[in-house]
């Protein structure tokens, strides 16, 4: 809209259905996530980006953007800079009037690896929404608060009586016709808990791609692709990272009741008692925020943070260079932001430190019986070899395509 033949009287207006996402850290600054919802692209811009997109809404003009950004960030925008932002803005189609968006090209992904792959299976169609909507009772406060209690007094009960049920559990390696059905429930529940993503998702805005198995080492599970999170609030996308082990925890009330009402010493009371240990099992370990489940996820988007692990590393170590080594130091991220890159970073070196330990020892342990010590500290080692050098094969080519991903959605410089 031009309210004269002067330029900056200008006053352009981003498409109404254009969804701008909160504020997300990315290492030290500021990121927002742009959905366009007719080519299903999703774009990325700096805090300068998105002063300026927030502020294309039809009433401002570019004489009034360009003072409130001059006072915001001591440089005015110039008519050379105008151009450009614009041509951008029109190129991408965002701006009212620009030519139709093409329709975004599918992300060829990745590709499977010896650790990780993933197999397609159902794609989300109405009946999602169906249940959703039918379920909608499920989401209220009330139901929530009472499930968490009764999950509580699930995971009490197994604390009470670790060494009963896991004594009950382990006969079901001598009787498989009660293992076999046990361990398909628990599979099962997995698959309710990926469904709880889901419904969660749809729930809440997001969009539910695809549901499937995955393969990532060593485990074979049911997946739920939820996609374009980061243009939900913080609140919304806590929830639907809760969701799935939301529904893991309601499972433990039935067994828990499936447990005390079964004879003892019955198959059915084994069967009980391994749903109840392994269940509770699954579902607490969901919450350890230094594994890439649903705890880290939650706290992730608790923060606001865009990769917290990764960012936490890459800010840890760049202190440290800049300390020890000699190196510039890197930018400040908000204070909070920062201490919690450092408490995570510190915490997640330390639980997987110990947890590595404990493994190779009962690996270790394990292994010296059957081929002794020295030949198996050597394919423990061999092991830890191979393993670090995939996974370090692995992460630079994320690091890459990810570089990649973040070149072509947007930089910050204006």
């Amino acid at each position: 809209m031009i309210a004269g033949n002067d330029p900056a009287d200008a006053r352009p207006r981003i498409r109404e259905d254009i969804v701008v996402g909160p504020a997300l850290i990315r290492g030290s600054r500021p990121i927002h996530v742009i959905k366009d919802p007719v080519s299903e692209r999703m774009m990325t811009v700096g805090a300068r980006e998105h002063f300026i997109i927030s502020r294309l809404d039809g009433h401002h003009s570019l004489a009034d953007i360009t003072a409130e950004y001059g006072a915001e960030f001591g440089r005015r925008l110039d008519e050379r800079a105008w151009g450009g932002v614009m041509s951008t803005l029109a190129g991408r189609s965002l701006l009212e009037g620009s030519p139709p968006p093409k329709a975004a090209e599918p992300d060829a992904g990745s590709g499977p690896t010896l650790l990780n792959a993933r197999i397609e299976l159902l794609r989300p169609g109405p009946w999602l929404e169906h249940t959703a909507a039918r379920v909608a009772w499920a989401f209220s406060p009330v139901f929530v608060l009472i499930a968490m209690a009764a999950a509580m007094v699930a995971c009490a009960t197994v604390a009470l009586n670790l060494g009963p049920l896991f004594g009950t559990a382990t006969q079901v390696w001598s009787d498989p016709w009660t293992g076999a059905p046990a361990l398909v429930v628990l599979w099962g529940v997995v698959a309710l808990h990926e469904l709880g993503h889901g419904l969660a998702a749809v729930r809440f805005g997001a969009r539910v791609r695809d549901f499937g198995i995955a393969w990532r080492f060593p485990l074979i599970a049911p997946y739920c692709a939820v996609e374009e999170v980061q243009v939900l609030p913080s609140r919304d996308r806590v929830r639907i990272a809760f969701a799935g082990v939301f529904v893991s925890l309601l499972v433990l009330p039935v067994a828990l009741l499936l447990w005390l009402l079964a004879p003892e010493g019955s198959g059915l009371y084994t069967f009980a008692s391994v749903l109840l240990l392994f269940g509770t099992f699954a579902a607490l370990i969901n919450f350890v925020p230094f594994l890439k489940l649903d705890g880290y996820s939650m706290l992730n988007h608790a923060l606001g943070t865009e990769n917290l692990a990764r960012d936490a590393r890459s800010h840890v170590l760049g202190r440290l260079r800049a300390r020890f080594g000699g190196a510039e130091q890197p930018p400040s991220p908000p204070r909070p932001i920062g201490f919690a890159y450092v408490t995570y970073a510190t915490s997640s070196v330390l639980f997987h430190t110990a947890l590595t330990a404990v493994l190779a020892a009962w690996w270790f342990t394990f292994l010296d019986h059957l081929i002794g010590p020295w030949t198996a500290a050597g394919l423990l080692a061999a092991t830890a070899v191979a393993i670090i050098a995939v996974y370090r094969t692995r992460a630079v080519r994320r690091r890459a395509a990810s570089d990649t991903r973040h070149r072509s959605t947007g930089k910050e410089g204006t």
